[in-house]
């Protein structure tokens, strides 16, 4: 027969489970869809931008453009690995969760996952780049109005 406290430790660790599992799915669904949307349509716009306003760029402003469009890809790039480490993430901690409860081991384990460490970098540099892209195509735009 199970005792309380067993059932109660069972409850938390599903609870903390189902927690994790709605958790990894969320993180596939809300930054990392922003990010690709925001550096595909810029890119984009950029695209529209040289065909419709500036089709012959002056002097040395394109560097700014190719950069840009660098960043850009780039940060689509650590976006896309973000998504894929997010997932290993999400299945290593529901591991790690699985383990401290089968051993009955508390909160202070000291097992770590490398995978929300990649996660959490590649979503900065994701960030970053999108930023520097941005500055990069405005900068370039405003040479070339």
């Amino acid at each position: 027969m199970v005792d309380d406290e067993t059932k109660e430790l069972y409850e938390a660790y599903v609870k903390r489970r189902h927690f994790l599992i709605d958790v990894g799915r969320e993180a596939s669904r809300s930054y990392d869809k922003y990010i690709l949307t925001l550096a595909a349509g810029t890119f984009g716009l950029s695209l529209l931008f040289i065909e419709r306003i500036a089709s012959d760029p002056v002097g040395q402003t394109k560097w700014f453009l190719i950069t840009s469009w660098i960043a850009f890809g780039a940060s689509i790039l650590s976006t896309l690995l973000s998504f894929l480490l997010g997932q290993e993430s999400s299945l290593k901690e529901i591991e790690i969760l699985d383990n401290k409860y089968s051993k009955a081991i508390k909160e202070d384990n000291k097992t770590k996952n490398i995978f929300i460490t990649w996660t959490k970098w590649l979503n900065r540099v994701s960030m970053v780049l999108f930023i520097a892209g941005v500055i990069l195509l405005i900068t370039f735009s405003s040479l070339n109005l």
